[in-house]
């Protein structure tokens, strides 16, 4: 039965979850985005400019593994603090 004005339909807790899930990804996938081309210019790179920090391919290795394990962390916890948020009865 479908629910008039006045009701709120209840999702179901896997519903939730995976949304929650897919909302922690997308706003760490745009703010690792942001930071990455925020730091680095493609074009200048295929240009062959490289960024002065960039003194050997392991400190680059380096650096964007602990920058995607941060970005990972980020996502992580805003997912486990949506899905343990309490939720508001109306």
């Amino acid at each position: 039965m479908p629910a008039s004005s006045g009701e709120q339909r209840d999702i179901g807790a896997r519903s939730r979850a995976l949304g929650v899930i897919v909302w922690s990804a997308f706003l760490a996938a745009a703010m690792a985005t942001m930071v990455c081309f925020a730091l680095l210019d493609p074009q200048a790179i295929a240009a062959g400019e490289a960024p002065h920090w960039w003194t050997g391919r392991l400190r680059v290795y380096a650096v964007g593994f602990f920058f995607f394990w941060l970005i990972g962390l980020l996502a992580a916890t805003l997912c486990w603090q949506l899905a343990t948020a309490p939720r508001r009865e109306p």
